[in-house]
């Protein structure tokens, strides 16, 4: 479906801008104001403009242009200049985007050429790149006492700082990188496709040659989906097998491909015994079978199926002594049964549960063994013994899903409250509905507890808990689902020092109004208001939400009354409307309009979309 006719009926068509107005734009991205441009310097401003030029009217170049030249003195101008005067041929971004590479520091360097295996147009999970990035070796651990999670990490924004034409959404919350995901430009993949190819650094198998003979690379990437021709020969000589270290199968969502099969060559991979990295991607293990040979790969660090469909987990895939990261996060429809074996990789640091999986048999999984894990997440307290939890003692980072069992949910408090390594935790709690005491008790202490920094629970809850200790005043994260709070839970939520996220969706509040009070809410920075069929009159005081960025509301049908003076919140750059009446939306277009003529240079945007 076309987005532009999904999101609304006129469609603006782009200008190029003249040459005064792609200066304003260049100053204003270069400095972050427009009458800032006198910093420059005649010198700097005269060879400034002649690059502007370059970008042709394009405010999307010019944009990117100005990322590159902020990160380079004048000399640098000075060379890229005489660098594109010489060969008119050449592109200014292309040029700037090369010398930028050159200019990274050593560590860097192959963690940018490594974007450039990953599929134009696909986002890349950022703690999966992380991932990669730590199994091959590109992390250098100078300080002992960091993690190597956390100097990937740097790394990460580090490249971001310095890459203006890499896209990333990422929301830090705490020290960590909670969710996102990164995408380069068709450019700025070209120049990491062109600098890993002069080194042999990765190599690309897409099957749009006729037959391919691989060189001497360490690193494979696989695209799968673009693999239709059985015929097609693929050689890869058994010396070149043995020094491979990392293998990327890349596939498609879809069931419509023409061939089942896998190229012969990857139909058995014992003979690679000397990789260290094996990952499928989207991979549908109903229509290809899993490839041999994987229990023979004794060497792997990494092994993940995100994405794929893989109903069992293999008993065989659990005597890996090197292997640190397991990632099963399997599609959503698919719930896998894992056999008892998980314990026995006794060297892994991060595992990553599907969000949906069964045991093998009516016992309960045991962790007892991964004395050495430090990030678990989509912990299943209904298949997994809680219990071990506790056994867990270097785990920083942990993220549960609870189905509403008393019991597990109990064991599972329990056992966070006790892990002394614990820097992060998280929890989901589904289907709790709280209409007894004991429930509403237990709710109570997921909401005081200070060890818990995200909660998602979902379930009724009818009024606000009675807390003895106060509410946790670590929560960066909070999900209410179906609690039909019968009184405003802003006043009590407002006051929560460290809340970045809040949602409240189907009927989690029933009351007809809701106000978030002045000084409320200090941390805050998306807002998301769902589903709630009685709410009339959304009011937000002067002073409420300083550090806003997105307001997200869908689906309030009720809904025809904010009172909110975006002017007033600097920092907010997104209003994303879903599904809302009418008079909801004029009066979001005539709040944007006055911010924007209020405030100069603002980014302010609202999408109006459907659910």
């Amino acid at each position: 479906m076309d987005v532009a006719h999904y999101l609304a009926t006129y469609v603006h068509t782009m200008q190029p801008l003249n040459e005064e107005q792609s200066w304003e734009l260049f100053k204003l991205k270069f400095s972050g104001k427009k009458d800032r441009g006198t910093e420059l310097g005649p010198q700097m401003e005269k060879i400034g403009k002649q690059l502007v030029q370059q970008c042709r009217g394009l405010p999307l170049a010019i944009a990117n242009i100005s990322g590159v030249l902020k990160r380079m003195d004048f000399n640098g101008w000075v060379k890229l200049l005489e660098t594109l005067q010489r060969d008119p041929h050449l592109e200014l971004i292309e040029v700037s985007l090369a010398q930028s590479y050159h200019a990274l520091p050593f560590h860097l360097k192959p963690c940018f050429l490594y974007f450039g295996h990953f599929p134009p147009d696909q986002a890349i999970p950022v703690d999966k790149l992380c991932l990669l990035w730590m199994a091959e070796g590109l992390i250098s651990m100078r300080d002992p006492d960091r993690r190597k999670m956390e100097v990937a990490e740097e790394y990460f924004r580090e490249l971001v700082y310095r890459s203006p034409l890499f896209m990333a959404e990422m929301e830090p919350v705490l020290d960590f990188i909670k969710t996102g995901s990164c995408q380069l430009y068709e450019k700025i993949r070209g120049v990491s496709i062109h600098e890993w190819k002069q080194d042999e650094f990765f190599e690309v198998i897409d099957f749009d040659k006729a037959n391919g003979r691989l060189s001497r690379t360490h690193r494979l990437a696989i695209y799968l989906y673009k693999y239709k021709d059985t015929n097609y020969l693929l050689e890869i000589p058994t010396n070149v097998k043995r020094i491979i270290r990392s293998i990327l199968f890349y596939d498609a969502d879809t069931k419509s491909l023409s061939n089942s099969t896998w190229p012969k060559e990857l139909s058995d991979l014992k003979e690679f015994h000397r990789t260290r990295v094996l990952d499928f991607s989207k991979v549908d293990f109903r229509i290809r079978k899993l490839p041999k040979g994987i229990d023979k790969l004794t060497y792997l660090r990494y092994l993940s199926f995100g994405g794929c469909y893989l109903s069992a987990f293999p008993a065989s895939l659990s005597n890996f002594p090197f292997l640190e990261t397991l990632d099963l996060r399997v599609r959503v429809s698919c719930v896998m049964t894992i056999p008892n074996v998980l314990r026995k990789l006794l060297n892994l640091r991060h595992l990553y549960f599907p969000l949906a999986c069964r045991s093998d048999t009516n016992d309960k999984l045991k962790l007892n063994g991964l004395k050495k894990l430090q990030v678990l997440q989509n912990f299943p307290a209904g298949v997994c013994d809680a219990d071990d939890l506790l056994q867990l003692e270097n785990l920083e980072i942990f993220t549960g899903i609870m189905d509403g069992n008393n019991i597990d949910l109990e064991k599972t408090i329990i056992s966070i409250n006790g892990m002394k390594s614990l820097c992060r935790s998280s929890l989901v709690v589904k289907a709790f509905d709280s209409y007894s005491e004991e429930r509403r008790l237990i709710v109570a202490r997921l909401l005081e507890h200070n060890a818990i920094h995200s909660l998602d629970i979902e379930g009724y809850l009818g009024v606000f808990p009675r807390l003895d200790k106060g509410i946790n005043s670590n929560f960066t994260e909070l999900i209410f689902n179906g609690s039909e709070f019968s009184d405003d839970p802003m006043p009590i939520l407002g006051k929560l020092p460290n809340l970045r996220s809040l949602v409240l969706c189907n009927d989690a509040f029933i009351g007809e109004s809701m106000t978030l009070s002045k000084d409320g809410f200090p941390q805050l920075t998306s807002l998301k208001l769902a589903t709630l069929q009685f709410l009339y009159y959304l009011e937000v005081e002067t002073g409420s939400m300083p550090s806003l960025n997105i307001i997200t509301v869908e689906q309030c049908d009720k809904l025809c009354w904010l009172s909110l003076v975006l002017k007033e919140i600097p920092t907010l750059q997104k209003l994303m409307i879903g599904s809302m009446p009418h008079t909801f939306q004029r009066r979001v277009k005539y709040l944007v309009e006055e911010a924007r003529a209020y405030r100069e240079n603002d980014e302010l945007t609202a999408t109006f979309y459907d659910c």
